[in-house]
């Protein structure tokens, strides 16, 4: 689980200068007050994340194709327009298939007079029969013609059908609301059924799919809240959430592959960005946190007397003020995530940090608090 530490380091000498310092020094700082930018230390929650990397893309993104061979009469897009769903995007010549669609009507108006005479026929025939004034033949007739006639205007119905779907065959429409993407056909051009024609992208919605190793399986499930940050678009997060988890490991990478589906709420997002992926996997609460540009460090090295192997040891230190005067405080470091970190010990709730300033302060040296 990779979580973002980055300290701000303090050499050795500036540190024992911080610590010591000198009567002449203490006598200049009554008069020459530093600067400095603090922060009020409350009780406050940190979040641990699991952080995976990964590209972007449409969670809409879809080709159109043709669907007849035929010629494109119209183009009625252009890319980066907005289309509305089912709006027409492009037109394939389609004059003889309105003609059909012309010619089926008429059919099916005529078979309609057809059928209704037939069964008017039939009612009567078999009004007539009921009262044994017609023969059981004329009866059957009469019966196998309305029945004849009902076929027609099944086939005639069906025959219309079938031509006003060619006829919106030739039209190519949006699917969904979007941007036309991209147009790959010029107008007379002849294409082919299935030929690409044009692009759209529904940028409302974006989508990720991300490795997850396997140490880490045990964080991600659906429904989860992810953080986005996009470092092209400095200053801004992004919110989504995991969608889909696969049920098998892949034996090869061992990693999981998960699909985050993220808002594009200002639609600056766009398909092959990159983008850091924050999965929320521990929260703590109540507790002190500082911005992680507070810390200041030292590294020691020192050597052990058992072994005889050097070993390094980290110490971290930060600024406060009190009684406007900047105080060193040595404190210990608990979980460090999104450029925020928890302090256990050496400092309590209420304290002034010194955020801005920190590097050049020395202990005890007077200080004014600016906004």
């Amino acid at each position: 689980m990779k979580i973002i530490t980055k300290y701000l380091s303090l050499g050795l000498s500036v540190l024992l200068l911080s610590l010591t310092g000198c009567g002449s020094d203490n006598e200049e700082q009554k008069e020459n007050l530093i600067p400095v930018k603090i922060y009020n230390v409350q009780p406050e929650s940190l979040k641990e994340y699991l952080n995976i990397t990964g590209t972007i893309s449409a969670a809409n993104d879809q080709i159109l194709y043709s669907k007849i061979s035929e010629r494109i009469d119209q183009i009625l897009v252009k890319p980066g327009d907005f289309v509305k769903t089912n709006q027409i995007i492009a037109r394939q010549y389609n004059a003889l298939l309105s003609q059909s669609v012309d010619v089926a009507k008429a059919n099916l108006k005529n078979t309609e007079a057809q059928f209704e005479l037939a069964q008017q026929n039939y009612n009567r025939i078999q009004r007539l029969f009921e009262q044994r004034a017609v023969s059981q033949q004329q009866f059957d007739q009469a019966a196998t013609q309305f029945k004849v006639a009902n076929s027609a205007l099944d086939a005639a119905s069906a025959q219309l059908e079938q031509a006003i779907e060619q006829l919106d065959n030739s039209l190519i429409k949006a699917p969904f609301s979007g941007i036309a993407a991209a147009v790959f056909v010029e107008l007379n051009q002849m294409v082919s059924a299935g030929q690409q024609i044009a692009q759209i992208v529904d940028p409302s919605s974006m989508k990720s799919k991300l490795k997850v190793i396997s140490r880490d399986i045990k964080y991600v499930k659906k429904g989860l809240p992810v953080e986005i940050v996009i470092p092209s678009i400095p200053d801004k997060k992004y919110k989504g959430k995991i969608i889909s988890v696969d049920q098998a490991v892949d034996p090869l990478s061992k990693s999981l592959e998960i699909e985050v589906l993220i808002t594009n709420t200002d639609n600056n997002l766009k398909s092959g960005l990159y983008g850091e992926f924050m999965i929320p996997v521990n929260e703590i609460d109540n507790t002190v946190v500082v911005p992680e540009t507070a810390l200041l460090s030292q590294t020691e090295v020192k050597i052990n007397k058992g072994t005889g192997m050097q070993e390094t040891l980290k110490k971290y230190f930060l600024f406060i003020v009190q009684d406007d005067k900047a105080k060193i405080k040595e404190v210990t470091v608990g979980l460090i995530s999104n450029s925020r970190a928890q302090i256990t010990s050496g400092i309590n709730f209420n304290d002034k940090v010194i955020i801005v300033g920190n590097n050049i302060v020395r202990d005890d040296q007077k200080v004014q608090i600016i906004d």
